[in-house]
This record gives structure tokens, C-alpha cells and sequence, in this order.
């Protein structure tokens, strides 16, 4: 069985240790953490995976 996936913004904690224990905790859980390091929170993350594969795709 797959684990979920959880995304965390690094830009929404004020200390990289907030980030950790929260980043910990769901890791401890069972979720595979993915972590983005800058961009708005409110973008939609669908539309950034996609835009990602379209990149890759359209280079090969």
C-alpha cells in the first residue's frame, strides 16, 4: 500500500524547528512529506505538478 502524500510550505513557519516537529509529525503517521521551499500557499498544487510534467514531457 502507498503512503499519502501531505505538502508543507516552508515559508508558513517561523523557525526551520517548527518546521521539523511539524514535518516529523506527519511523517511519524504513515505520510510521505513533500516540502516546497518558496511560492504563494494558495496556489493550487495540481497546477504546479502539472505544469512540471508538461516541462519534462515537452523536452523529451
Amino acid at each position: 500500500m502507498r503512503k499519502p502524500t501531505y505538502y508543507l510550505w516552508r515559508s508558513d513557519f517561523s523557525s526551520q524547528q517548527d518546521f521539523e516537529a511539524e514535518r516529523e509529525k506527519y511523517s511519524r503517521i504513515g505520510f510521505r512529506v513533500v516540502t516546497f521551499l518558496d511560492g504563494p500557499t494558495d496556489t493550487d498544487i495540481n497546477t504546479g505538478i502539472k505544469a512540471l510534467i508538461k516541462n519534462h514531457w515537452d523536452r523529451n
